[in-house]
């Protein structure tokens, strides 16, 4: 159901986990509240944990009867929805439906929550049903709703009005790693897997993933390039698995964090991301060292082209023809 642990996410973001917990001590919660920031920030699990909050007999234990009722999605004063498989985004029919069970009497006394998982991707139709949701609470029945986000700028600003906004920011790169590591992976896995997300637990399933060595050892073997006839083998023999948009996607991702790394190493690895390639990194500095902000550049219109639909194939064949 999660895709963290929720005791991981109240840890790392313990400031936003205090300021609900004060809230209900001081009978302050609001009605309506908006969660967003990236993906595998804590999110749901944070809007599931101040659920806890409101029905655990020991100020949110996550370990009663209550709370698991509650974690695993059974509480009957507990209402999710979200994107459904077959959908782009939440539809105005899962609001109606959320309205309709609203509109009956709970069998369970105490405030009712309901969580929209992706307001954001929500249709106009099914945003301005819901801020009238928020508006009008059926049967006066007290609701507290939360809403999750990841781009804040497709909500509309009616519902962001009626919100306390709440910002989840990202555990920072090195702290990220520093779980993956604590897991047993190694250091350069650990810090590549994590640059590709934000959750540790996705880092880990990518680590284990059959073409993450592949995908590492032609990262290493692209840095490794100074002579025009590497970078024609390279490209050759790198083809086949750069057609991709997503495979591609990870190589220009890594390789930035090279080109940052060597746009500010000073011989102290300390301040690196890539810090287990100082040397190489170093290296490639002195070698390069005039022509970094032209390829950090470069690296970035490539990002732009990807995005834009320009075939994974041409931009690969740009990368490798502007890389020496």
């Amino acid at each position: 159901m999660f895709s963290l642990d929720i005791k991981k996410v109240i840890k790392t973001q313990e400031n936003i986990f205090n300021v609900l917990k004060k809230a209900k001590a001081n009978d302050r919660l609001s009605h309506a509240y908006l969660f967003y920031g990236e993906e595998g920030t804590g999110k749901k699990e944070m809007a599931y944990a101040l659920a806890t909050l409101l029905y655990c007999p020991n100020g949110g234990c996550l370990e009663c009867d209550v709370c698991k009722t509650i974690l695993t999605g059974n509480h009957m004063n507990v209402d999710y929805i979200g994107i459904a498989e077959d959908k782009k985004g939440i539809i105005k029919e899962q609001v109606a439906d959320l309205q309709e069970e609203f509109s009956k009497t709970s069998l369970v006394d105490g405030t009712r929550i309901y969580i929209v998982d992706g307001i954001d991707t929500a249709s106009l139709a099914a945003q301005n049903s819901l801020l009238k949701f928020i508006e009008e609470p059926i049967n006066k029945t007290p609701t507290i709703g939360i809403f999750i986000a990841k781009e804040l700028s497709n909500v509309v600003s009616t519902i962001k009005s009626r919100c306390i906004n709440i910002h989840f920011s990202a555990i920072n790169h090195a702290d990220r790693a520093k779980i993956v590591v604590g897991m047993g992976y190694d250091e350069l896995s650990s810090i590549l897997a994590t640059a590709l997300t934000n959750n540790p637990d996705e880092a880990v399933e990518i680590i284990n993933n059959n073409n993450f060595v592949t995908f590492k050892e032609s990262f290493l073997d692209l840095i490794n390039i100074s002579k025009q006839k590497d970078a024609i083998y390279y490209y050759l023999n790198h083809l086949s698995i750069y057609s991709s948009q997503q495979n591609l996607n990870i190589l220009l991702t890594w390789y930035m964090l090279f080109l940052e790394d060597a746009n500010i190493c000073d011989g102290n690895n300390a301040s690196l991301i890539l810090y287990p390639l100082c040397d190489k990194i170093i290296t490639y500095r002195k070698k390069n060292e005039g022509m970094l902000r032209d390829r950090l550049d470069m690296t970035l219109s490539l990002f732009s082209k990807l995005k834009s639909n320009v075939t994974a194939k041409n931009v690969f064949h740009e990368l490798i023809t502007k890389i020496l």
